[in-house]
């Protein structure tokens, strides 16, 4: 992904969700949309349920500084 070259070294970038970045912010963080998100667990066999917790409680619970999540 062409994003992931203009990242700050700083950037959180989760295992096999490169496809859920949409780009980054004005810090050169990564931002993460989380639809793309949910939709990755649930290839992976989790439910809309299961996928949304763990995504909520994982990606988001861990006090997002150097990463944005954008809700569409």
């Amino acid at each position: 992904m062409e994003y992931l070259n203009e990242l700050t070294d700083g950037a959180v970038i989760f295992d096999d969700c490169d496809s859920a970045i949409v780009g980054h912010d004005h810090n050169g963080f990564a931002v993460y949309k989380h639809t793309n998100l949910v939709q990755i667990f649930e290839s992976q066999g989790m439910t809309q349920d299961e996928a949304i917790d763990w995504v909520d409680y994982n990606i988001l619970g861990i006090q997002p500084q150097n990463y944005t999540i954008l809700y569409t």
